[in-house]
């Protein structure tokens, strides 16, 4: 199988992942309260353990992945998630429950780093393939860039499943998810070549030294893009509370993920363009600043005086996350999975989902603290500093120029030509030396008398 058809089933593949976790994994807390009554203490602690166990875990499937297989870390991952989406949809005690939910998050752990390393190859294959001179290198979105796309659209599909059946039919719905992991265990088991692509197997590589040359220097940027993490799992845990406040409906969160995912679904597109005119280390340092602006609109809709002026800095706060999402997120991903040694990109991508979901954790923990201590908008500014130190980092990454893993982010430039073999005003041409040797060698014409 070629890349653009593996690439192709990868998107497939998160497309339906996203249907599934999106009309479960948001609704666990309503389940864990229709179902055994809990205090908003221990749901909050389920919720928080199945965050931690999944980010937490990425770097380990990374890592499992490129020491066993992608395709193994994957088709295992599945299954892990569709016995976790039985157990919750059929627990009898809390404990089952949250063993469920443990499960669920171990199996995003898995799958996740094998199908960014899929990709990751594609990436690293389409960047490589030559290309007619003057033809344009992205008309359609960038690997990373489709994922996240296929990823938004299968999440839009399956909030609106939740929103429509949860809770009251919890069990139907949790099961049919189920059945969706199940199927795509099946059809990528069938579908994926037993040997995992070039750029996944776990071979030493000759260049290992440059390769780490090269992780260095995108390791700034990478730690930038962590920082957008952060601001995007705050949207969801201190808005809520200004919603609270102003005795807005809390369903009202969910137009805020409406705006954020259709905002992702209609730009990601020409973003992921812009991204690589840009070049990937610039384009990330662009998403970093759109987390700090994203974090600078929640203070000032904790601030609003009025419920319209809170519903305005809101929606932006949303807008500016989506863009900080696309831009940073996409490019960063590339650039780690391009960099470092060739054996292990699926432990890197790992470690950066991991860091991210440990400053995301780190973020939440202290965001709470200061919101119940000096309000929602000091809370906002708190968090700001995590995207204004990040975009430090990720300017110190646009620097290298070029970008760093990538040899034809400036194809636009004329090429340069050896010096041994640049013309110099002394010497003439190939053409002109031919044409004076005709010249010098022709024999003379003999004159008729």
């Amino acid at each position: 199988m070629s890349a653009s058809p593996r690439l192709r089933v990868m998107l497939a593949a998160q497309a339906a992942f996203m249907i599934g976790f999106s009309s479960v994994v948001p609704f666990i807390a309503v389940l864990a309260d229709d179902r055994f009554h809990l205090g908003p203490a221990a749901i909050g602690a389920i919720v928080g353990a199945r965050v931690a166990v999944q980010q937490g875990l990425f770097i380990v499937g990374g890592a499992l992945a490129d020491r066993l297989g992608a395709r193994t870390l994957l088709l295992t991952g599945c299954a892990v998630r569709a016995v976790g989406f039985v157990l919750l949809a059929l627990a009898p005690t809390p404990a089952v429950f949250v063993i469920a939910v443990l499960l669920i998050g171990m199996a995003g752990a898995l799958f996740s780093p094998a199908v960014d390393a899929y990709v990751g190859a594609a990436d690293a294959a389409s960047r490589a393939r030559p290309r007619p001179v003057g033809a344009r290198r992205w008309s359609a979105p960038t690997p990373f860039a489709a994922l996240a796309l296929a990823g938004e659209a299968g999440g839009i599909v399956g909030a609106a499943v939740g929103a429509l059946f949860m809770p009251a039919y919890a069990v139907p719905v949790v099961i049919v998810a189920s059945a969706v992991f199940l199927a795509a265990l099946v059809v990528l088991a069938r579908l994926l070549p037993a040997r995992p692509p070039a750029a996944v197997v776990p071979v030493a590589a000759p260049g290992d030294h440059a390769d780490l040359g090269r992780l260095r220097r995108v390791l700034p940027s990478a730690v930038g893009a962590a920082t957008v993490l952060a601001v995007y799992t705050q949207l969801f845990s201190l808005l809520p509370l200004g919603m609270a406040a102003r005795g807005v409906g809390g369903g009202w969160v969910g137009v805020v993920s409406i705006v954020l995912s259709a905002t992702i679904v209609l730009l990601q597109w020409p973003l992921s363009r812009v991204a690589e005119r840009l070049t990937r280390p610039r384009a990330v340092a662009a998403g970093v600043a759109a987390a700090l602006a994203a974090a600078l609109a929640g203070a000032v809709s904790a601030a609003a005086a009025s419920v319209p002026a809170f519903a305005a800095a809101a929606a932006a706060a949303a807008v500016c996350t989506a863009l900080a999402v696309m831009l940073a997120t996409p490019s960063a991903q590339s650039l780690v999975a391009a960099a470092g040694p060739a054996s292990r990109p699926a432990t890197r991508l790992g470690a950066l989902a991991s860091a991210g979901g440990v400053l995301a954790l780190g973020a939440s923990a202290l965001a709470g603290a200061v919101a119940g201590a000096s309000g929602l908008a000091a809370a906002w500014l708190i968090v700001a500093l995590l995207p204004a130190a990040g975009l430090v980092f990720a300017c110190i990454g646009a620097r290298t120029v070029p970008d760093p893993t990538t040899r034809e982010e400036h194809h636009d430039r004329p090429p340069t030509i050896p010096e041994d073999r640049r013309r110099r005003p002394d010497r003439p041409s190939p053409a002109g030396t031919e044409r004076l040797l005709r010249r010098r060698w022709r024999r003379p014409r003999r004159r008729v008398r």
